[in-house]
Parts: C-alpha cells; sequence; structure tokens
C-alpha cells in the first residue's frame, strides 16, 4: 500500500498492490460522502480480486478542500501521470454517484484512461455542496474545476435543503426531489462522445438520491446515437440503493427502504454487480 499526498504529488489516495503486476490499475472515487472510507472500500474489492486500484480522495481529507466545491480535475490528471511513472500500463476509472461526473469528465479529457465505470451516474455536472449536516447546501458554484476555472454546471432549483425533515417524512435517504429538473444546460452535459475506451454503465431503478437510471439512458442513447466506436453497456438493477457499493455498510442499510425492504433483491443485485465489474474489468478492458 502506498499513500500520496496533494503536496508531493497533485492529488491524495492509497495505492492498494492488488496481485503486484503493473499490466493495469482502476483508480477509484465515491461520492457525495467526501473523504477515504467508501472510496477505499472500494478499491479494496479490486485489490482483493487481484487488481491493482488507487483509491482517490476529491474533498473531505487532510489534504483536500473541505466540501464538494470546484474539486480540480488535476486530481485524476496528477494520478495517472504518477501511476505511468510507477510503470502501470492501462488506466481505469471507476466513478460512483458523484465521482461518477468526475470519472466521465477526465476520460473525455485523458485519453490515458482506457476503461469507463459509473455507478448510479449523472450525464451532467452540478452545482457544488457546502456546509455539513443540516447546513448543507448549494455552493453557487461548480463541482470541478481546471486550471482555475468552474466548469459549467447545471444549479439546483431549491436554495437551501431540509435533509433531516425529508428523511423524517420518507423514512430513508430521499433527497432526490432535489436533484430532479434542473436547468441542464448543453454547456454542463458531460462530452462523452470524446471518451476513448469501454464505458460500462450501472443504474439503479430504485435510486432516491438522484436520477440514476434516467442519466443511464441518456448516456446509453448517446453514445448508441454518435455509434460510439468502443464497446459499451447499461445495467439497470431493479432493487438496489443508490448505494452501489459491493459491500454494503450497516448504516446504508438503514438509510435506504430498498435495502430494509428488500435485502434478498439488493443482496442478488450487488453479487451480479461484483461479477459484472470483474468481467468488464478483467474481459472487456
Amino acid at each position: 500500500m502506498i499513500k500520496t499526498t496533494v503536496k508531493d504529488n497533485g492529488f491524495e489516495g492509497i495505492l492498494l498492490p492488488g496481485d503486484g503486476s503493473k499490466d493495469r490499475v482502476v483508480i477509484v472515487m465515491s461520492g457525495s460522502n467526501g473523504g477515504m472510507r467508501l472510496t477505499k472500500q472500494c478499491a479494496m474489492f479490486y485489490h482483493r480480486n487481484g487488481i491493482p486500484a488507487l483509491a482517490l480522495a476529491l474533498f473531505g481529507t487532510k489534504g483536500t478542500q473541505p466540501f464538494l466545491d470546484r474539486v480540480p480535475v488535476e486530481f485524476v490528471e496528477n494520478a495517472i501521470k504518477w501511476l505511468k511513472d510507477l510503470g502501470y500500463k492501462k488506466i481505469g476509472i471507476d466513478g460512483m454517484s458523484k465521482g461518477s461526473e468526475m470519472a466521465l469528465i477526465a476520460s473525455s479529457m485523458f485519453e490515458d484512461l482506457s476503461c469507463v465505470i459509473v455507478r448510479v451516474p449523472s450525464y451532467f455536472v452540478s452545482e457544488g455542496l457546502v456546509g455539513k449536516k443540516k447546513d448543507k447546501g448549494p455552493s453557487g458554484t461548480s463541482c470541478w474545476s481546471y486550471k482555475g476555472e468552474e466548469l459549467p454546471y447545471a444549479p439546483y432549483k431549491a436554495r437551501t435543503f431540509n435533509i433531516l425533515k425529508m428523511f423524517l417524512e420518507e423514512k430513508e435517504m430521499h433527497i432526490i426531489t432535489f436533484n430532479k429538473d434542473k436547468d441542464i444546460k448543453p454547456e454542463s452535459i458531460i462530452p462523452v462522445e470524446r471518451i476513448k475506451a469501454p464505458v460500462l454503465i450501472l443504474s439503479s431503478k430504485n435510486d432516491t438520491v438522484w436520477p440514476s437510471y434516467e442519466s443511464g439512458v441518456y448516456l446509453e442513447n448517446r453514445l448508441n446515437e454518435m455509434t460510439f466506436g468502443y464497446e459499451h453497456k447499461h445495467i439497470a438493477y431493479e432493487y438496489m440503493s443508490h448505494a452501489m457499493l459491493t459491500k454494503l455498510p450497516l448504516i446504508y442499510k438503514l438509510a435506504f427502504k430498498a435495502e430494509r425492504n428488500n435485502p434478498k433483491g439488493c443482496k442478488k443485485d450487488r453479487e451480479q454487480m461484483q461479477n459484472e465489474l470483474l468481467k468488464w474489468v478483467n474481459n472487456v478492458w
């Protein structure tokens, strides 16, 4: 295991060596939870299956900004350079939730990314989020930046979020109302046609955080319409919640009705997802 810092290498991450080979490596990112706990867990799945993985921090760590606000795309760019310098031949990327935005943005910009996986994705750039817990709300700025410039984004219509009230009313993490019906201008749509890699899209029909299924359909249709030159596949899961993790922590079982009400269906979806991730990395890539 190798740890990096923004100060030393231009990004913060933890490299897990898998089987020790340098044929390939997957950059892994989680979502608006921030920090490294879930990101490292996602990277650990690949590591335990013999695939080297870099858990990449986006925000909420000692070396990164505290909030999901103008996160530099250079984190991925610098990670690619660092991995190439270490001798890795092929570099893939796997982003979940907000991390899917970064994965699609980065793979549309950097041709060194030769495998793309997006879980519960968004096809456009959203406004950032600042604050903690009950004070969390729209930032008035983009989630992402490059070379000091904000990427064009779709703003939230609601300017305050009462997530606790919504949780008490719905008995789950149910914030899809905040994430629907954004003003999605053409410039905020991620140019996936520039990607030069196979793309695996994993969405949930039971998503109560944001409309990942609709985003998955949009991405699939766009790639089909442009006669995309690489393999691509969209899988929509029937039962699994927005928490598209290979192993679900207890807190997420409590946070989503889908996980509480149909644990067997969610478990089956997760097992299928694990197989799809490994098939994509081992056979398609």
